[in-house]
């Protein structure tokens, strides 16, 4: 029996015994590991090295009938997928310095001109652990008010849709496997929990201050 049910850092498992770059862009490099085992076998690991991530679940009471509670979506072309899909607001960690529930703060703005004055973080995940070391931290936000932002969204941002949605409607949707953004799926289960549990079981973050 294990007593620690928690995921552990492991740097030196395996031994590296090569590595070749394979590809390297603005977001992510992709590199060619030869990993060497205890038992003494060798074995190649593609794997990509990205920017980590924050997104966010940004809830407002609602008036909807059998609804407690709205959620914030935009909808975007996803290019692998080849899907246009429903999801939270979110976004890299790319702002040197930038502290991560600053970096959510900012995406909800730039992304749908909203602004939030209460944020509690939900869940942590590795969005594809097989392949990538991408982190992606899930924020909670309330106390929302539109404040139109100047930020020039280009290409598939350019043409992102905004719109809100009861949280048991998009939930269901989750549980039929009509929604499959990880963060969206992830988000929105992690918040049905944080409210029946209470948020005051969570940590309200403050934002840094900017001024």
């Amino acid at each position: 029996m294990h007593e620690e049910l928690r995921d552990i850092s492991a740097p030196d498992h395996v031994r590296l015994t090569d590595r070749i770059e394979r590809f390297r862009g603005p977001i992510f490099t992709i590199y060619d590991d030869e990993i060497e085992f205890s038992s003494g076998e060798r074995a190649h690991r593609q794997w990509m090295d990205h920017d980590d991530a924050v997104a966010v679940v940004a809830l407002r009471p609602s008036s909807r009938p059998g609804e407690d509670w709205d959620v914030l979506l935009i909808r975007q072309y996803r290019h692998s997928p080849r899907r246009m899909m429903w999801e939270i607001p979110a976004g890299l960690c790319d702002e040197q310095g930038e502290e991560e529930v600053a970096t959510a703060a900012r995406e909800l703005h730039e992304e749908t001109g909203y602004v939030a004055a209460s944020w509690y973080r939900l869940v942590n995940f590795v969005t594809s652990p097989g392949v990538s070391n991408e982190d992606l931290a899930v924020y909670l936000a309330f106390e929302l008010t539109h404040r139109p932002s100047s930020f020039m969204r280009e290409a598939e941002e350019a043409e992102i849709e905004l719109a809100w949605f009861g949280l048991r409607e998009v939930t269901d949707a989750v549980m039929r496997a009509d929604l499959g953004s990880p963060s969206l799926v992830a988000g929105v289960l992690a918040a049905n929990v944080a409210l029946g549990r209470g948020l005051d079981t969570f940590d309200e973050i403050r934002l840094p201050d900017r001024g």
